[in-house]
Formats: structure tokens, C-alpha cells, sequence
């Protein structure tokens, strides 16, 4: 069990090393919009996912059959360390997973946010297009307060 362990904590810091990858290239793709390099990036992204899908069904496959075997574990650090003498041997694995899974975090909503950013520029010049930068804007001020300017403000600033 100990190798079957070892093995997969190997084969999840590959996986995860693939999906920091790929979101440091759309990351890049999201700042510098390329529409077509985009839409590649969609199948590498699902081959990605498959992949980490498989590992999780590993995962499972190895608490289940540690279960099975009189383990009382929910996690596969629970089994480390009931199955390993020496708590080095594994620590230094099982930290270096969840670091990486921190940054695919951080990573994951820096893209997240670019991507709102370009959907409130849109609307914004959407809404420019619609009031023809001529009429009141298509939102509603607080109450008390004066509309200083009748186009989006966002774009009007930095443009």
C-alpha cells in the first residue's frame, strides 16, 4: 500500500504541474486576448481536467481499498500516517500537493477576475453604443447624488 500511496502522490504532482501550466497560459491568453490561441487552449483545458479527474478516482480507489482494510482514514494524509513509520517520507509530498493546490487557487481566480474586468469593459462599452454617449446611463445613481457624466465611467476615465 505504501508504493501504491507514493505513486499517486507522484502522479497528483504531475497533474498538478500540467494545470498550473495551463492556467499560466491562459492567464497570458486573458491579458493579451487571442481569440484563436483561446480556443486551443479549451482542449488542453479538457484533457487537463480529465486527467485530474482520474486522479481522484484513484484517490478513492486507494482509501476504499485502505477501508477495506481496517483503515480508519477520510484523506490520504490520514493513511500516510497510519502506514508510514517515518513521517518524512511522506510530509514532504504531501505539502508540496497542497502548496501547488494554493496556487492553482490563486491562479484560477487571477483568470477569474481578468475575465470580469473584459465583461464590465464590454458592458460599459455596450452601454456607450446604446446611450450613444449623448443619454443618462442606462444604471441609476444613488439617491442624493449627481450623474457627472452621461457614457460609462470606467472607460470614460482611463480612455
Amino acid at each position: 500500500m505504501e508504493h501504491e500511496v507514493i505513486t499517486f502522490l507522484n502522479q497528483l504532482a504531475t497533474v498538478q504541474e500540467k494545470i498550473l501550466d495551463v492556467l499560466k497560459k491562459k492567464q497570458s491568453l486573458l491579458v493579451k486576448p487571442d481569440k484563436e490561441a483561446l480556443a486551443t487552449i479549451t482542449a488542453e483545458e479538457e484533457q487537463t481536467l480529465m486527467l485530474l479527474q482520474q486522479s481522484l478516482d484513484h484517490r478513492e480507489k486507494i482509501l476504499e481499498f485502505a477501508k477495506e482494510q481496517g483503515y480508519k482514514v477520510d484523506s490520504i494524509r490520514m493513511l500516510c500516517e497510519q502506514i508510514f513509520p517515518k513521517p518524512n517520507e511522506w510530509r514532504l509530498l504531501i505539502n508540496a500537493a497542497q502548496n501547488r493546490n494554493q496556487q492553482i487557487r490563486y491562479l484560477a481566480l487571477a483568470n477569474w477576475t481578468v475575465s470580469q474586468k473584459s465583461l464590465i469593459h464590454l458592458t460599459q462599452i455596450l452601454e456607450i453604443i446604446e446611450t450613444r454617449g449623448q443619454g443618462k446611463t442606462t444604471y441609476k445613481p444613488q439617491k442624493g447624488k449627481e450623474i457627472q457624466s452621461s457614457g460609462g465611467g470606467f472607460v470614460d476615465r482611463v480612455a
